[in-house]
């Protein structure tokens, strides 16, 4: 007992001195915040992971311990932008008010290691997941040579085109992204050139599949439009690294319909932002349809996305909201429910600013105008 003891007061001493601020939290690393970083941050904050630097040792973690506090108590992190008034989406995983109260407790409060004196404890080892999440594709198809990011580049938009190998028609319900070397390859776009776009890929997020009775139609011959965002991590910009990712498709039945996903873009209304700096885009279902996902790809950050439908005789359907985007956590959102919606509806978004115009707000790299892509099934 007495050197359980001795080892705590030891535990608190050392930590102090390295704080420079007294341990208060009562929750500590090794049995309340490390499984909870796991779960919420283990998918990029790992090493080898996309993002630069792990959290998963408490070696790792605790000299972050303010950033973590910062960026969780903002809600930057994790990036997940759905207002909770939000129609549902496929694959919601929001961090708790409790889990952001005991990570950001520990962090405020002296980040100790563990109370129980046990400092030599082993925890589990967490690597990163570079795989197949979906499991084995139907095809793969890979970059056709190793692109180098040489050691004076630090951040690139790349653009591949990549033979499909298809000799017949084949519908495509998900599509996935194996990156060779994931610590360089922050986000990606795959699609088919002069066809739909079946992929939005981001690191810490899992590939979702199209609902039942929708899925993209990809010809003979095609080719496949690979658009990767490259970001070295600080300790790596004076390295020369390649990548030769792969992208897996995954294949379906035809619809019982016989038609694919199709999708429509909007368009900035002109003069909205003008006054009262809120963006207006909006868009026209022609034949109308069944909206399965909406795509918002942002040229900054903004305080919120408001996304709702108009049917012609003036009833309001809400489709999607987002507090606080930023632009480098692009995502398809797929409805949890698809919504019908007769021709001539009008898809209206309302973008509101963030308030804060700062340059670092802005996308690092030059991607795409803003606008919102609505996935639908045409009547």
């Amino acid at each position: 007992m007495a050197l359980a003891v001795t080892a705590v007061l030891l535990t608190l001493f050392i930590r102090t001195l390295h704080a420079h601020k007294p341990v208060t939290s009562k929750y500590d690393y090794n049995r309340d915040v490390f499984p909870l970083l796991r779960e919420h941050c283990g998918r990029c904050h790992v090493e080898g992971g996309a993002a630069p630097m792990s959290l998963m040792t408490y070696k790792d973690a605790f000299s972050w311990g303010e950033s973590i506090r910062d960026e969780l108590t903002a809600g930057r992190m994790p990036p997940w932008p759905i207002d909770p008034r939000s129609p549902a989406v496929k694959g919601m995983h929001p961090i708790s008010a409790h889990d952001v109260d005991v990570i950001v407790t520990w962090a405020s409060g002296g980040t100790p290691r563990d109370w129980s004196g046990d400092i030599d404890r082993q925890l589990p080892t967490v690597a990163v997941q570079n795989q197949w999440k979906l499991g084995p594709p139907d095809l793969v198809v890979s970059m056709e040579s190793p692109y180098i990011l040489g050691a004076n580049d630090v951040e690139e938009k790349k653009d591949f085109s990549i033979p499909s190998g298809i000799t017949e028609v084949k519908w495509v319900r998900a599509a996935d992204l194996f990156p060779e070397t994931p610590t360089i390859v922050r986000d990606a776009i795959i699609s088919v050139e002069n066809g739909p776009t079946l992929a939005l890929w981001q690191p810490g997020s899992d590939p979702l599949t199209a609902p039942s009775g929708a899925a993209f139609r990809v010809a003979p011959g095609a080719k496949l439009h690979l658009q990767i965002h490259y970001k070295k991590h600080y300790t790596q910009e004076q390295d020369t690294l390649s990548d030769r990712s792969r992208i897996g498709l995954y294949f379906t039945d035809p619809p019982p319909s016989g038609r694919e996903l199709q999708s429509i873009s909007t368009s900035e209304r002109k003069g909205s932002g003008e006054s009262n700096g809120v963006r207006i885009l909006a868009a026209t279902l022609p034949g109308g349809g069944r909206v399965h996902a909406l795509r918002p790809m942002l040229d900054k950050a903004y305080g919120s996305v408001d996304i709702v439908a108009i049917t012609p005789s003036g009833t309001q359907i809400p489709l999607l909201k987002l507090r606080g985007p930023r632009p480098q956590w692009f995502r398809r959102y797929w409805l949890q429910e698809a919504i019908e919606l007769p021709g001539g509806s009008t898809i209206e978004a309302r973008v509101t600013p963030l308030g804060d115009s700062s340059d670092e707000m802005k996308a690092s790299v030059d991607r795409f105008p803003l606008q919102i892509a609505v996935d639908y099934v045409p009547q």
